[in-house]
């Protein structure tokens, strides 16, 4: 993959994280019992899209050592495109669903929070894997 469509895909991470913190957003004004968890996730994504940041600089560099570790990050099914796909899961399980929009219709309004504690210490598990995975391979750049 060249470095233009790797910077792509890494822009998608990084849209992606701010979807799911918008999205977090209407859930916080909507929802009361899950605030902490809600808050939790946000801030795991926030924090994720902050070292994706760095890695989208990392990939904007051409120098040579830059560019082998870039590539590593964003070969054909590698941190990057995991990374992306597991941020789509959790966005496709905020956005609201067909029932709630149908809901609406009848101007009924039901915010449901659609993860438990501990399913959202199972995302932010696998947010804070990529997180670490990203971190490293900054860090590893710089050595």
């Amino acid at each position: 993959m060249d470095g233009l469509s790797g910077a792509a895909s890494i822009i998608a991470v990084i849209d992606i994280s701010a979807k799911i913190f918008e999205l977090c957003q209407t859930y916080v004004s909507a929802v009361k019992e899950a605030r902490k968890d809600i808050q939790r996730l946000r801030d795991g994504v926030t924090s994720l899209q902050d070292v994706m940041t760095d890695v989208k600089d990392l990939a904007e560099d051409l120098s040579l050592s830059r560019r082998s570790v870039f590539s590593r990050l964003n070969q054909h099914d590698g941190p990057v495109q995991q990374c992306e796909r597991d941020l789509r899961r959790i966005v496709a399980q905020l956005e609201l669903g067909e029932g709630e929009r149908r809901m609406r219709q009848f101007g009924l309004r039901a915010f449901k929070w659609p993860f438990s504690s501990k399913d959202v210490d199972k995302r932010l598990q696998v947010i804070n894997e990529h997180k670490a995975t990203f971190t490293l391979a900054l860090t590893s750049d710089n050595l």
